[in-house]
């Protein structure tokens, strides 16, 4: 049990820098999406190397989710988990489709990825509503928090998958999301289960 909250709840601060380094990385691609392909393999070594830090870090959240989901038998872990399945699907495809391939599959890898980005972040929301919904672990102030955050950034997600925003647009709502997993460290270091008892 203690292994898996280290790895929820340290998964969930490191994400959040890694999520800083994305940002800044991006800033300094171009914003032509020929031009920031190309620019992306030339500088192949800090941008695949970001991405595998980041798939490190979704697993280390992924292994925490798991593992409270078989063990609370709470039907949000179960949510939550799928959620992070999903999302780690995305790491083969950005890794394998943008590496020294002809810019329409690096196109089509990066549309794909897209798609699971979002849906899989509509499923991991909807886990964290549910699970902040009945929770009596957290205080209330910082249980509405996180209620009000998951649920802004679950429907903005929604919105962008219906296409009616586009993802870079649903991305205004990343700030919320960076606060909501540092709620969920916190929460992972309260939480117990019967074998911690």
């Amino acid at each position: 049990m203690k292994l898996a909250k280290a790895l929820w709840s340290l998964g969930s601060i490191l994400i959040n820098i890694i999520i800083g380094i994305y940002i800044y990385l991006s800033s300094k691609a171009p914003i032509d999406p020929k031009e920031r392909y190309i620019y992306i393999n030339e500088n192949w070594d800090i941008y695949g190397g970001h991405w595998k830090a980041e798939l490190l870090i979704m697993t280390m959240i992924a292994i925490g989710a798991i593992y409270f989901a078989i063990n609370l038998k709470k039907i949000s872990w179960s949510i939550i988990a799928v959620g992070l399945l999903i999302m780690l699907s995305l790491y083969p495809i950005m890794l394998g489709g943008y590496r020294n391939t002809p810019f329409e599959i690096a196109e089509m890898a990066n549309q794909m990825s897209i798609v699971v980005f979002v849906f899989g972040n509509i499923i991991f929301l909807a886990g964290l509503l549910h699970l902040y919904l009945f929770d009596t672990l957290l205080n209330k102030w910082l249980r509405f928090s996180a209620i009000g955050l998951a649920g802004i950034s679950l429907i903005v997600f929604s919105i962008s998958f219906m296409g009616l925003i586009s993802w870079k647009q649903a991305l205004i709502v990343g700030p919320l999301t960076n606060l909501l997993y540092l709620i969920n460290a916190y929460y992972g270091f309260r939480l117990k289960v019967a074998k911690d008892n």
